[in-house]
């Protein structure tokens, strides 16, 4: 048996632990500058402002209800996901974090009529450890937890529910939409509604062997997992072919080095990701444009690729070729909007994969992750000091916070003050209405009278 544990509402939960003048009141989180609405309050779903919109198209909705805008405080929300993610090793020892709101629980050594009620006793113990309110769904596989916990979440007031193998789950199976199922795309999903699959239920009972050549062996998966035969083990890390970072400037950016700097940061944010799902970079493509919003200005954007001579998941390797091919892309006296990269012909890195040695055995063998060397590669460092220095690098900044040791291409502002060097981020982000960093920083914790 898996349990599904989601964060209710996780960003304005965080919010509400420490203002809980907060709590009944509608309330939206926005994404980096303030642009979209990333987080609701239930308050603010039932007003109809929808995931994802531009806060700017809803301005008038939250002034006319008093919704409260809060920036997004990651710093926060990362801490606050720690202490929840933590939270469930008192339980289990099986804790898989999916994202920083959800983790997957292995409950094997638990008395199967004891499940539910030692669920409930987890969420109480929670949220009086954390202030976070938490949804858990229970299933026989992943998938089935998965759909557990959307029930928990819309349909049962204890926030806890049970899925297992009866009449009453074909039930539910054929209320759901094939789209709804975790691991099926729109895009999947209009494929398989082409086939005569609409529901669930008939995802359920279809050929494992025709859902595979209609989709992916993924779906073939999904099917086992949906007749309650687990296909998915606890800790398998979903793999990603590529991996994106951009993000839109505050105020356009004409000149070079600041194009450089933005970049750098972009790139050593997703090498962390890279090495975080254990895979190596074969190469990356930098791509920069203008506003296409502003008419008056001239237009111009343009995608840059480079190759590694051997994949690598080094940042310093991974800026130098990113400036290289930024330095061919870009062309002076245009008012740039955005720059990003992505990270392409991703690969298992051998070397990380042998410390997980059920997923190396059940890897090894297979020819696409083999890695083959070049012959006339000179001067470059050493691949195991190389692998060293970057596991430093993420355990540091891991133990002690994000950006703890960076590189200095990213850009500082240094102030001296009393002989002591304070490290100032330079960052692009807009954040009017952020809170506090109650937990991370000393000048910022709550005071309480």
């Amino acid at each position: 048996m898996y349990a599904l544990v989601d964060c209710n509402n996780f960003y304005v939960s965080c919010e509400r632990v420490f203002d809980p003048s907060l709590n009944h009141k509608p309330i939206v989180v926005l994404s980096n500058n303030d642009g979209c609405i990333i987080a609701r309050s239930n308050e603010a779903k039932a007003l109809d402002i929808p995931m994802g919109a531009p806060l700017h198209l809803y301005k008038q909705v939250i002034q006319k209800n008093n919704v409260l805008v809060y920036s997004s405080n990651y710093t926060l929300y990362g801490d606050m996901s720690s202490r929840v993610m933590d939270s469930f090793n008192y339980f289990t020892p099986d804790v898989e974090v999916y994202s920083i709101d959800e983790a997957f629980l292995g409950l094997n050594g638990f008395e199967q009529d004891a499940i539910f009620s030692k669920m409930l006793y987890m969420k109480k113990k929670i949220y009086q450890w954390t202030g976070i309110p938490v949804s858990i769904g229970i299933g026989p596989t992943k998938t089935l937890a998965k759909l557990a916990n959307k029930i928990a979440k819309k349909y049962s007031r204890k926030g806890v529910y049970e899925v297992i193998i009866s009449d009453h789950l074909s039930q539910i199976l054929s209320d759901i939409s094939v789209e709804d199922i975790w691991g099926i795309s729109k895009g999947w999903g209009a494929r398989l509604r082409k086939s005569g699959i609409y529901t669930a239920l008939q995802l359920q009972r279809a050929n494992p062997c025709y859902i595979r050549k209609c989709i992916s062996v993924v779906g073939e998966r999904i099917v086992y997992e949906l007749k309650g035969i687990s296909m998915l083990r606890l800790g398998d890390i979903n793999r990603k072919k590529s991996i994106t970072v951009s993000r839109s400037f505050r105020v356009m950016v004409e000149d070079l080095p600041n194009l450089k700097q933005a970049l750098a940061n972009h790139i050593s944010r997703a090498a962390e990701k890279l090495r975080y799902q254990k895979s190596l970079c074969g190469g990356l493509y930098v791509f920069i444009n203008t506003n296409k919003f502003r008419k008056n200005d001239h237009q111009y954007r343009n995608v840059g690729i480079a190759t590694f001579d051997e994949p690598t998941n080094n940042t310093i390797v991974m800026i130098r070729k990113g400036f290289e091919v930024l330095q061919k892309i870009y062309r002076a006296k245009y008012n740039y909007k955005k720059i990003g990269v992505t990270f392409i012909d991703l690969k298992p890195n051998n070397e990380e994969l042998k410390l997980d040695s059920f997923e190396y055995k059940r890897m090894k063998n297979i020819d696409m992750y083999s890695i083959q060397g070049n012959l006339f590669k000179t001067g470059s460092p050493n691949a195991k000091f190389s692998g060293i220095c970057m596991q430093l690098l993420d355990s540091i900044n891991y133990k002690m916070g994000s950006g703890t040791l960076f590189y200095g291409s990213v850009g500082i502002n240094k102030k001296i003050e009393k002989n002591k060097i304070q490290i100032i981020e330079n960052s692009d982000a807009i954040l009017h209405n952020k809170s506090a960093s109650y937990t991370t920083n000393w000048t910022e914790l709550l005071r309480v009278s």
